[in-house]
């Protein structure tokens, strides 16, 4: 998958949630840093002062499930 507008892996409905909330362009600048290094705590600071809560462990628990399944590298 190379599509900026989906994310691989099965988020969770909170993660999915805050996905489908988001723009387009915000998908595509958020995906980078979800499957990527920044911190799981920032992002969920940020999805909350965004108006779309989503815990450090939700986000945590996505990563794994990818890193489980070989859907990380699909940046």
């Amino acid at each position: 998958m190379n599509s900026d507008t989906e994310l691989p892996g099965t988020p969770g409905p909170r993660l999915r949630d805050a996905w489908d909330a988001m723009t387009e362009a915000t998908r595509a600048a958020f995906r980078l840093h979800l499957l990527g290094d920044t911190s799981a705590e920032y992002l969920a600071d940020w999805l909350g002062r965004h108006g779309t809560p989503v815990s450090a462990s939700t986000i945590r628990t996505y990563r794994r499930s990818l890193r489980r399944s070989g859907g990380r590298d699909d940046r």
